[in-house]
């Protein structure tokens, strides 16, 4: 079964947009499922994605940041060590991982920062909140990945 939605109909529009269909679906060992969509926003629309993601006999839902922000504190409440390396992990992914370079590169979109080897050094840190490593990582990886398409037009930095 191919993850999809129906977008919202935009402001002013008579029809609504097609379905959407996960052009990547991301399986988890939990059974969670993780989709990329084909996005249409930022700088580079044909680089763009949108996340939503499944869990076992739940519907679609798209990752709210609150959500993983508070379970990575609810982690840290019980192995502060442990999640201040996932935490440290993660931030330097940012470097380690690039935009899409095009359209096929989206297609494919290869993750190399959240295999499970990689990962491995943390899952003590899955006996606490509500969300897997995995879940997470993959998370951030393609958020990177999708903020890296914005042009910075205001750098903050």
């Amino acid at each position: 079964m191919t993850l999809n939605f129906q977008p919202r109909k935009q402001k002013g529009a008579k029809e609504k947009p097609p379905r959407k269909y996960a052009i990547k679906e991301i399986k988890l060992h939990d059974g969670t499922i993780i989709g990329v969509f084909e996005g249409d926003r930022g700088y580079n629309k044909d680089h763009d994605i949108v996340i939503k993601y499944q869990e076992q006999n739940k519907r679609l839902r798209t990752p709210k940041h609150i959500h993983w922000v508070i379970d990575l504190l609810i982690k840290k409440e019980h192995n502060k060590e442990l999640t201040l390396e996932f935490m440290k992990y993660l931030r330097d992914m940012y470097n380690r991982v690039d935009a899409f370079g095009n359209k096929e590169d989206r297609a494919k979109c290869d993750l190399k920062e959240t295999t499970d080897e990689k990962l491995k050094p943390f899952e003590e840190l899955n006996n606490y909140g509500e969300y897997k490593v995995d879940f997470i990582g993959h998370l951030i990886e393609l958020m990177i990945k999708m903020e890296k398409n914005t042009l910075l037009i205001n750098p903050t930095c």
